[in-house]
């Protein structure tokens, strides 16, 4: 199976950085008189963050439309029935995707943990001021504006850094060569909504990684630390 044995741990750790304004909805249904719109997810002291959930959704997403155009078979989240835990037999035939990040399954399927976990990012330095922006929808029959469509957005300014961290657990060669092509994937596309109105792009930048074995953990190996020029190898290795 795929956690009996702690063969490696890689954590990567580093910033995310808003190149533009970055919007991580908050979800929320109802909105008083005078609130924003579309406000941004903030924790209890008020500070904007970007959930680990939100991260890995859009680093799986990235790494499927990769293995996808390179031939590999990808099931078809986020439909339990249609993904490798309801329709596999075994672990060894689930699609990379799966194997990396997770499936759940159907009854009687097989539901199977991540191999990577993302941690929730929090800014570097407390950001003052969150961004608002009016936009308004275009009613696509008469290419007006739409009646009662004007709304307010809520957005972390450009600039603002959040600090990542990534555990990840017995990645394959391969996988582990998705997985950064995916990070590196997500720079070039957007994290977040609104990303159609310029709002999403960020800049992730891996600045040390460690590798721990079981022996680290009984204290008899030392941990491998990667920074510099080594990390930079790393990066472009595989």
């Amino acid at each position: 199976m795929v956690f009996e044995k702690l063969e490696k741990r890689i954590i990567i750790s580093g910033t995310i950085e808003a190149v533009t304004p970055l919007h991580i909805g908050s979800g929320r249904p109802e909105v008083e008189i005078g609130e924003v719109d579309l406000p941004v997810l903030t924790a209890p002291d008020g500070q904007p963050y970007i959930p680990g959930s939100s991260l890995k959704g859009r680093v799986r997403s990235e790494a499927e439309r990769i293995a996808r155009q390179k031939g590999m078979e990808v099931c078809k989240p986020p439909d339990v029935k249609n993904m490798c835990g309801s329709l596999k037999k075994s672990i060894d035939e689930f699609c990379i995707c799966c194997r990396i990040f997770g499936t759940a399954a159907a009854a009687g399927g097989i539901s199977v943990a991540s191999k990577v976990k993302f941690r929730d990012a929090y800014p570097l330095e407390k950001v003052e001021t969150l961004l608002e922006r009016t936009g308004i929808a275009i009613d696509r029959e008469t290419g007006a504006v739409a009646k009662g469509a004007l709304y307010t957005i809520q957005a972390v300014p450009a600039g603002t850094k959040f600090g990542l961290e990534i555990v990840a657990e017995n990645l394959s060669d391969e996988e582990l060569r998705l997985l950064k092509a995916a990070l590196k994937s997500v720079e070039d596309s957007a994290l977040g909504g609104s990303s159609t109105r310029g709002f999403g792009k960020v800049k992730i930048n891996i600045e040390r990684v460690v590798e721990r074995t079981a022996g680290y953990y009984l204290g008899e190996e030392e941990e491998k630390v990667i920074t510099g020029e080594e990390l930079q190898r790393w990066l472009k290795d595989f």
